[in-house]
């Protein structure tokens, strides 16, 4: 697949629409058969476990408890020591081994009779004991499992975006942000395994998990910078090593991912089970729930990563969030109180609608709180620069306001949150809180990386820049008599609109006609242009950042090589005051 795009020529050759088309369905050739047979395990195994009295289908609820923490194990293991001993490939390897053994054992499992359940009704699927709800219901229950899975999703985004800036934004921080959702939802299912009921559950309990679900999502947002300066707090903690700074990163993930994933949990098997109960076409109905939380989950990403987020920032998207969860509630509550299953409703139930409408107005309420302001956005904690132990509540309240001052231009960008705040050292840009250039204190190194390779080279004419930045590198390229062409690769364009307030020391790159910006990921522009240069200079952010790996491999090195004219020269940037010896002999 990847041979492929590279042949078509990449964003370059096909233009950033097309590509995109291109990507999809490349992805699709190399996910699809995977994704579809992983999404089958699931009803599968569910049939192998549920008994015919599992009114409320716990076991179901078990199943899936156990496979999510499995999952949580799998994100640890794999964040922390596989990808590191193994690389991808062997992870990869040891993933498929790990799935083959398991096949292998339920193959053995089957025809030695272990699961005896397991081919019961396996001739007619229609014959197991149990009950169906009505086909009205069951649509509304599927709609309901699209809802909250849209809902959650758009949160993983939101989470991802607003805790990089406290937590650092490594790949460490993004695998303990999954695990604990995972770890959440594990356990809320498990809750419903042991405490779920025994009997048919009713759509007000449904009703109640949704505005459960919006309050434990509001909590962390009425608390606002509050969270941000407690991740100020632990950072003391790294003083213990990267086993305390880890630590600290987990408690402020508890806090804001935590309850709501544990909601979402017990949420999951509750929406089976209103399905219908018992064996009766047990597969087929997680399955449907399964399939249709999973649509749901989809159109969360797809929405909150291209639109939701860019339009209506991270804090907006989150609001967002809550008001949808919140009024999803109250509706299924009174759909359930006009509904036929109100009447045949245990006793005791009565009382539900109005706690459901309680818990949505507090969470309502707590939605037009203020909640995070630059102090949690763009401010230096994550990059470890701000440890706020020991501070009394003037100076706690002093620092606040002083970081809020600061920020004087914001955007949320579809990768980063972008802002430039006044800093000792000239206006400075701000990526999801991390400094990424600045206009006086950094010209040395952004003017100096390129024009190094300038005047080393005899003769430039043509030089690649990855990364924008301030554009002081591409701006001071450009104004050398002999440079025909600059093109610069940048991965989020909120950056762009950013440097015209560096215009008096970019050389106003924007304006320049030999600079050429190209928006997009810079390994692919690199693997799959054409063009040839004379200079490259590399200097994205620090090797650490999630997702900025990928431009200090072999595989980007050799492709730089392969775009250098002969006597080309190729400069890269690294930041030695803030990254190990260790990972310098690796780069190196």
């Amino acid at each position: 697949a990847r041979t492929f795009y590279v042949a078509l020529g990449g964003t370059t050759a096909l233009g950033p629409v097309l590509a995109t088309w291109v990507r999809i369905g490349l992805t699709a050739v190399v996910l699809a058969a995977p994704t579809l047979l992983m999404g089958g395990t699931l009803p599968a195994a569910a049939r192998a476990v549920t008994r015919d009295k599992d009114a409320g289908r716990q076991r179901v609820a078990a199943l899936y408890g156990a496979n999510t923490l499995g999952a949580v194990s799998g994100t640890l293991l794999a964040t922390f020591a596989l990808l590191e001993y193994l690389g991808a490939r062997g992870t990869l390897w040891l993933a498929c081994a790990v799935n083959a053994a398991i096949g292998v054992l339920a193959l053995r499992f089957s025809y030695s009779g272990v699961f005896a359940n397991a081919t019961h009704g396996q001739g007619d699927l229609a014959k197991g004991e149990g009950s169906r709800q009505p086909a009205r219901q069951r649509a509304f229950v599927l709609a309901a499992a699209a809802a909250v899975g849209f809902a959650f999703l758009l949160m993983e985004l939101v989470w991802y975006r607003m805790l990089a800036s406290v937590l650092g934004g490594t790949t460490y921080t993004f695998g303990i942000i999954l695990a604990m959702g995972l770890l959440g939802i594990g356990l809320g299912s498990i809750v419903y395994a042991l405490w779920g009921r025994r009997q048919a559950p009713a759509l007000s309990d449904l009703a109640l998990t949704c505005v459960i679900e919006a309050l434990c999502i509001a909590l962390p947002y009425a608390l606002g910078d509050r969270v941000a300066v407690l991740a100020g707090e632990l950072r003391q903690w790294s003083s213990a090593g990267f086993a305390g700074l880890l630590l600290s990163w987990t408690a402020v993930t508890s806090l804001v991912v935590l309850p709501t994933a544990i909601v979402a949990g017990y949420q999951f098997p509750l929406l089976i089970a209103l399905m219908g109960s018992g064996e009766r076409r047990l597969g087929g109905d997680v399955g449907w729930a399964y399939a249709w939380n999973t649509l749901g989950t989809m159109l969360g990403a797809l929405a909150g990563g291209f639109a939701l987020l860019p339009s209506l920032s991270a804090p907006g998207a989150w609001k967002l969030a809550i008001f949808l969860l919140a009024i999803l509630g109250m509706g299924i509550a009174a759909v359930s109180r006009i509904s036929k299953q109100c009447q045949q409703a245990r006793t005791g139930a009565i009382w539900r609608p109005g706690l459901v409408l309680a818990t949505a107005l507090a969470a309502l309420l707590m939605a037009l709180a203020t909640g995070p302001t630059a102090a949690w956005r763009h401010s230096p904690i994550g990059a470890g620069l701000e440890v706020l132990h020991g501070r009394n509540a003037n100076e706690m309240r002093d620092w606040l306001h002083e970081q809020r001052r600061a920020v004087f231009w914001e955007r949320e960008g579809r990768e980063s949150a972008v802002a430039l705040r006044l800093t000792d050292a000239g206006p400075a840009l701000f990526l999801n809180g991390k400094s990424d250039g600045s206009a006086i204190g950094d010209a040395p190194t952004q003017i100096m990386g390129g024009m190094v390779g300038a005047i080393l080279h005899p003769h430039p004419r043509k030089a690649l820049v990855i990364g924008l930045g301030t554009g002081s590198s591409a701006g001071w390229l450009g104004a050398i008599p002999s440079v025909e062409r600059v093109d610069v690769v940048e991965l989020e364009a909120a950056v762009i609109e950013a440097a015209p307030v560096f215009a008096t020391v970019n050389k106003d790159v924007l304006g320049n006609a030999k600079v050429r910006l190209l928006i997009g990921d810079a390994r692919e522009a690199v693997l799959t242009g054409r063009r040839r240069y004379d200079l490259v200079f590399s200097e994205p952010s620090n090797p650490f950042r999630a997702g900025v790996s990928s431009l200090y491999t072999r595989e980007f090195y050799q492709g730089i090589a392969a775009r250098l004219d002969e006597g080309g020269l190729f400069l890269q940037w690294l930041q030695a005051y803030e990254i190990d010896p260790g990972t310098i002999q690796t780069i190196y």
